[in-house]
């Protein structure tokens, strides 16, 4: 092999190393903002069956499983994730399923118009952010 096939050769692997990491980057912070989301949709349904209201701030999600980890609140105060704080829920999430109750707004692939949010009936979402702008919901 000619000395230009080895370089070659080595960029193709160095490349490649790249891009599998970049997907696996990605891949891996795709799955933490869905786990996140959920959390904060389920903890929605679980603040409401403690108290019988749907919570409006923060500090209603007390006693959630979703702020048992004290990091979770400072994300949700700095709007790294925003919760759409929804006084006409049906106590039935598959009766909320065109509602959105929480999204990311602060991600890298958010910025790049990935924009994932947890839909009332807990169902995992990608939307673009037309979609988001369309649907006029509150930013931090």
């Amino acid at each position: 092999m000619s000395r230009r096939g080895k370089i070659l050769s080595v960029l193709a692997v160095i490349a490649t190393v790249a891009v599998a990491f970049v997907y696996a980057q990605v891949d891996i912070a795709t799955k933490s903002i869905q786990f996140e989301l959920r959390k904060i949709g389920e903890s929605v349904y679980e603040a409401h069956s403690k108290s019988g209201k749907w919570p409006a701030q923060i500090a209603d999600l007390e006693g959630a499983e979703y702020l048992k980890m004290p990091h979770r609140r400072t994300m949700l105060e700095e709007g790294v994730f925003v919760v759409v704080w929804q006084q006409d829920l049906d106590q039935n999430p598959e009766a909320n399923s065109n509602r959105v109750l929480a999204y990311d707004s602060s991600s890298l692939l958010w910025r790049f118009g990935r924009v994932w949010v947890c839909r009332g009936d807990l169902r995992i979402e990608r939307m673009s952010a037309k979609e988001m702008r369309a649907l006029n919901l509150p930013r931090q």
